[in-house]
């Protein structure tokens, strides 16, 4: 999901900046653990040869586990198949809804527990097949789960139809009084991150000669699907899905499958259907219907199997032809992701939802495209450019930021809401790749380096959390809005130092085999270190589970000393949480520690810094700098003479990127009262290798992020198995 109110940065600009590259070093250290590597490689240009697919195709692990236990729902039943209808009523203010599941049950249960929201099942529809035993809906006394009951006795453990009829709600407004906050879809239902755009939520869309005409639309991340049906609303189960509705027969409809042929059937109403659909989560289920264009071509695979998939963008009327630059980047980013992971989408269509009116202008609606597999949903005004015009950078960000999610969310899927960002900094750091490469006159690594340091003030306040939180599925949807600072942005940068740490190839290996391991089942942040630990031999759970799981920044302390005996640079580095405001701050860090040494800053030593105390000897007597890239999450503090060294190597500090970096970290110490405001000065007096343009960019002040979500919690709080924290 891309949410469009996320820590934001000014648009800027600045093609062809570059970061520092280099060769590797070779000294040793035997109380850390360390290898050779490079900086990171300069941006590729639009124009440059596609990245090469895996020369052979990915091959799974089929020994390894990849299921999850649920959280908060039994474990004792498990659904397979939704057989999912449904109605909107001709005022599109409600529905009616029936399903056919087909369901596990383990072992002998006194009910099936379900959840649902704002659904009221139909009186004596509630059905268990064989044996056509009635069920009876008994809510829970404050929350969204049920339990359907036999009137006497167990439901014994085997296979079953569960048939259930209910009636719902299609959401339109946030709230009739937005002043008050009284009446519409939130006015009395205190559901944290409320808006009206969940479940089921009516759209009136707006065609080029003004005139509105009503459709409907779904959304289900976090927990919200349980308002379109009842159901398993968790990450752990994946079912899968044959959608059917009745719908007005002027309507064009998308859904997760392709769809087959309608029939007629009352009132100008007919009957749509689709294919099943791959297992998936219920949050990633989507139905959209209204009286949409629609713009249609295809997509060549990349890979040798080259079966492809049938491209759809659906368009408020008129808009049809606007959908063209859409189009086109879609089929760029679907290349690109195709390639880099070596893995085709289990689909045959892919189709994107350009959906507008005056509804986008609700300012609380809480995201700005949705992954939902197969069917993506954006709004028209942020991906459909009017004719003569350019598409925005959100437009351009939120496109391939929902095509990676295709792959990271959906073909693997988190096993609970506090690990969203194994979703969200995927999409993040991959939103980052694709417009480097396709728009380098879009994406500028200075400004990344800015919103770094945006995160990490953020990262040091009272109202920090970390990557990785705790909370049950009553709060997941307004964590997962509001948090975005960490599960988008710092997860994101997060990302990005551990690639500048294993190498590209090294780090596209690792996610390559975590695709392909956990395809079609649940990821744990264990499950992701472990992938990239078998590809590079790096000690990744310390490292990644430092980072995601604590508050705050570590702070680097790095002196150096030459040792004439040897010719050698003594480099003593020291660790310690950067002094914060957070509530329970993190105490200490496995470090991915990449140092520039050396003439000109060339040669490269890469360690896993998992003491608050060490030393490393590095060839040659010269300045040594910490995160050459600019890129990495951490704060280096230089000793006096460490930085008188770095000082005189001038030139080598002159790329934009590690410039701007350098000068953020120097205002950053100097605000804190940890160096000395000379430092400021010394490294602002230095002007970087680019253009005026350059020089603006490093001006821009970053920006921050600093509203807590209210985390809101119903009944008994459900902490996660041990167990399953493990995995």
């Amino acid at each position: 999901m891309r949410i469009n109110f996320r820590l934001q940065m000014q648009c800027l600009a600045l093609a062809g900046i570059a970061v520092l590259a280099g060769c590797g070093g070779s000294d040793g250290s035997s109380s850390l653990t360390s290898k050779s590597g490079q900086a990171p490689a300069a941006a590729p240009a639009a124009s440059e040869v596609a990245l090469a697919p895996p020369a052979a195709p990915v091959v799974a692990d089929t020994s390894i586990n990849k299921t999850v236990p649920p959280v908060e729902l039994p474990d004792t039943v498990t659904p397979v198949n939704y057989k999912l209808w449904f109605r909107p009523n001709p005022a599109l203010s409600s529905f009616d809804g029936r399903a056919d599941v087909q369901i596990k049950v383990q072992k002998a249960v006194n009910a099936i527990t379900i959840a649902g929201h704002r659904v009221k099942f139909t009186n004596g529809t509630i059905t268990l097949q064989p044996g056509n035993i009635p069920l009876i809906a008994t809510p829970q006394d404050d929350g969204d789960f049920y339990q359907l009951r036999p009137v006497s006795g167990q439901i014994a453990a085997g296979n079953y139809s569960l048939h259930m009829e209910w009636s719902g709600i299609i959401n339109f407004k946030t709230y009739d009084d937005p002043v008050a906050k009284t009446g519409g879809s939130c006015g009395d239902d205190p559901y944290p991150g409320c808006s009206a755009a969940e479940g089921v939520f009516r759209v009136d869309l707006k065609s080029t000669d003004g005139t509105t005409s009503g459709a409907i639309l779904t959304q289900g991340e976090s927990n919200l699907a349980r308002q379109w049906f009842p159901g398993w609303d968790e990450p752990a189960f994946r079912p899968t899905y044959e959608v059917s509705a009745e719908v007005p027969q002027n309507w064009n409809v998308v859904s997760n499958a392709a769809e087959k042929p309608a029939v007629n059937v009352d009132s100008g109403y007919k009957l749509v259907s689709f294919e099943k659909t791959p297992p998936m989560p219920s949050y990633l289920l989507f139905f959209g219907g209204g009286q949409f264009d629609i713009l249609e071509d295809d997509f060549s695979s990349p890979l040798p199997d080259g079966k492809g998939l049938h491209l759809r963008i659906f368009t408020p009327p008129g808009m049809r032809d606007w959908a063209k630059p859409a189009m086109q980047q879609t089929k760029q980013a679907l290349d690109y992701y195709y390639r880099y992971t070596g893995i085709p989408l289990p689909l045959t269509k892919f189709d994107t939802v350009a959906a507008n009116d005056a509804f986008k202008e609700q300012k609380d609606l809480n995201f700005g495209g949705m992954e939902n597999w197969g069917a993506i949903l954006e709004f028209a005004d942020d991906i459909l450019p009017a004719p003569g015009t350019t598409m925005s950078d959100y437009g351009v960000t939120v496109l391939t930021h929902e095509a990676a999610h295709q792959w990271f969310g959906d073909l693997v899927t988190l096993d609970w809401w506090d690990d969203v960002w194994l979703n969200e900094s995927f999409a993040t750091f991959f939103e980052n790749k694709t417009k480097v490469r396709f728009f380098p006159d879009r994406f500028s690594w200075v400004d990344d380096v800015k919103n770094k340091y945006a995160v990490i003030n953020a990262d040091l306040k009272s109202t920090a959390f970390p990557v990785q939180p705790n909370f049950n599925g009553w709060a997941s949807n307004d964590f997962v809005l509001s948090a975005s600072a960490f599960t988008y942005d710092k997860g994101g940068h997060v990302l990005k130092m551990l690639e500048n740490y294993l190498g590209e190839e090294v780090m596209r290996k690792g996610l390559q085999s975590y695709l392909a391991d956990y395809s079609f089942g649940n990821v744990t942040p264990k499950r992701l270190w472990d992938e990239l630990a078998k590809a590079s031999g790096q000690p990744m759970v310390a490292i990644g589970d430092s980072f995601v799981r604590q508050t705050g920044v570590p702070l680097i302390s790095l002196d150096t000393q030459c040792d004439l005996t040897t010719n050698q640079t003594v480099v003593t580095l020291k660790q310690s949480p950067f002094p914060n405001q957070n509530q329970y701050p993190g105490t200490q860090w496995t470090i991915p520690l990449t140092l520039a040494y050396g003439d000109g800053l060339t040669s490269r030593k890469t360690l896993a810094m998992k003491d608050t105390q060490t030393q490393v000897r590095l060839n040659g007597c010269s300045a040594v700098l910490a995160d050459p890239s600019g890129l990495d999450y951490y704060v280096t503090n230089y000793s006096n003479n460490a930085w008188s060294q770095l000082l005189a190597q001038g030139n080598a500090l002159k790329d934009p990127v590690l410039l701007t970096s350098l000068q953020l970290e120097a205002k950053l110490l100097v605000n804190n009262g940890l160096a000395d405001p000379s430092r400021v000065t010394s490294i602002g007096s230095l002007s970087p290798a680019a253009t005026p343009l350059a020089r603006q960019l490093l001006m821009t002040a970053p920006t921050t992020q600093s509203q807590r979500p209210t985390i809101r919690y119903q009944g008994k709080f459900k902490v996660k198995p041990q167990a399953q924290q493990g995995q």
